[in-house]
């Protein structure tokens, strides 16, 4: 009979590709101490995105990144919009047996389209590599969402361009950058921190990792914090060595808050380890708020900002009529919802 979870041994730290992340033992001298404080600013990007049409050929995303930007517990202004909400237009071409997509930015305000990608950077193969999963070909719906994490870099960079020395930004997610064009708009991103000596780093809500025995690898660190009577707020370093170009990060797990039962993954930029223990102090401060203690509001608020809710569904598939009514191209879009499932909708709305 398969152990218990609760039974399952500690293991070790297992990490894949093992030729890029290399492993290291388990052990409490690991353990840091985090003093929460709030010393300059601290600012947070998030997106969100609604698949709002899918077809084999064609598909529409709406889409919004948002920030904010928090001095101790107030709020400060950037001189940068609040929020981009903008279309990602895929569409397919052919060349025999080779299928490619691309994607078209179509921003709510044409101001807001400077703090978007370049469009040229959103072109694919339909095997690209980094983007299918297995063998398959992926389907089309995929480019929106990776339009959404170039998009959520171009603000971090533009964020972090805004920040001074010692202020502290935070990407919702890891510091992993590994679809096709995507570590371009990371570097710049790093650049912008590093010109202006901001310690760049990422959160994550959830952890796919496991040690060797099969225990998911959050909840080995936390016995074994358990067991060493380690006193949260605390971090754990020295968990694997990262060596994957599109991965530029020293990783971590912190438990932020003594009130949370939570762990999550916090990465630095690899190259500001020497400032780690700022940002793990800078986001300890920033997890006290009671909506949910040990995770930082400012991600909290950048979410809720960046979601998008079906609720919102009917009023943007008629922004995103008005808009396609506007273009030269309408007759092939209406070509295209034709074709689609949205068939429906567009009737409706001719």
């Amino acid at each position: 009979m398969a152990a218990k979870r609760s039974e399952l041994p500690l293991g070790e730290p297992s990490f894949r590709p093992k030729d890029r992340y290399n492993s290291l033992p388990f052990s409490t001298q690991n353990f840091r101490l985090i003093v929460p404080k709030s010393d300059g600013k601290i600012a947070f990007v998030d997106g969100g995105n609604l698949p709002l049409i899918k077809a084999p050929s064609f598909a529409v995303h709406f889409e919004r990144v948002c920030h904010n930007c928090f001095d101790g517990d107030k709020r400060a202004k950037l001189p940068l919009p609040n929020k981009v909400e903008f279309f990602v237009v895929v569409t397919s071409s052919g060349d025999g047996d080779e299928i490619a997509y691309k994607a078209e930015y179509i921003p709510f305000d044409e101001k807001n389209r400077k703090f978007l990608p370049d469009e040229k950077d959103l072109a694919f193969d339909s095997y690209d590599e980094t983007m299918r999963t297995g063998s398959e070909q992926m389907e089309i719906p995929r480019v929106g969402d990776v339009a959404r994490s170039f998009a959520e870099w171009k603000l971090a960079g533009l964020v972090a361009g805004e920040l001074e020395s010692g202020d502290v930004f935070v990407r919702d997610g890891t510091l992993h950058a590994p679809y096709t064009n995507e570590s371009k708009y990371a570097e710049e991103a790093y650049a912008a921190a590093r010109k202006n000596g901001v310690l760049f780093s990422g959160v994550s809500k959830t952890s796919h990792l496991y040690t060797t025995s099969g225990l998911p690898l959050v909840a080995a660190i936390s016995r074994l914090a358990r067991e060493a009577k380690v006193k949260p707020p605390w971090y754990y370093e020295n968990i694997v060595t990262i060596t994957d170009p599109a991965h530029k990060a020293d990783l971590n797990f912190a438990k932020l808050n003594a009130s949370s039962d939570y762990v999550f993954r916090v990465e630095v930029l690899r190259g500001q380890e020497a400032g780690k223990q700022k940002v793990m102090s800078a986001l300890a401060a920033n997890s006290r708020d009671i909506s949910f203690p040990g995770y930082p509001y400012g991600l909290v608020d950048a979410d809720k900002s960046a979601r998008v809710s079906y609720d919102e569904v009917d009023a943007i598939k008629l922004l995103l009529f008005s808009e396609i009514s506007k273009g030269k191209d309408f007759g092939k879009f209406g070509d295209l919802l034709a074709a689609s499932d949205a068939h429906d909708f567009l009737n409706r709305m001719v």
